[in-house]
């Protein structure tokens, strides 16, 4: 396990971020290897600004058509 904060770049130590890593995992709210992606979901697809230049990136769910920038805002969608 590795972290980007100065604590264990710096110091090469065990920090709050990994325990959290750690504590979530061990007591399951938080899963390591998430489950395989909700077939109703696509994307990610290339958004463009009015100028034509790339400036977002979104997801569409293919049931009801909605959009979103975060994969995880459309589980809830339809």
């Amino acid at each position: 396990m590795a972290c980007t904060c100065p604590h264990h770049v710096h110091r090469n130590a065990f920090c709050k971020h990994m325990a959290a890593v750690e504590t979530a995992t061990d007591d399951g709210t938080l899963e390591a290897f998430p489950p395989e992606d909700d077939e109703r979901i696509s994307g990610p697809y290339t958004g463009y600004d009015k100028y034509g230049n790339v400036d977002h990136t979104y997801w569409t769910c293919t049931n009801c058509g909605a959009e979103a920038t975060r994969k995880g805002a459309l589980t809830d969608c339809c």
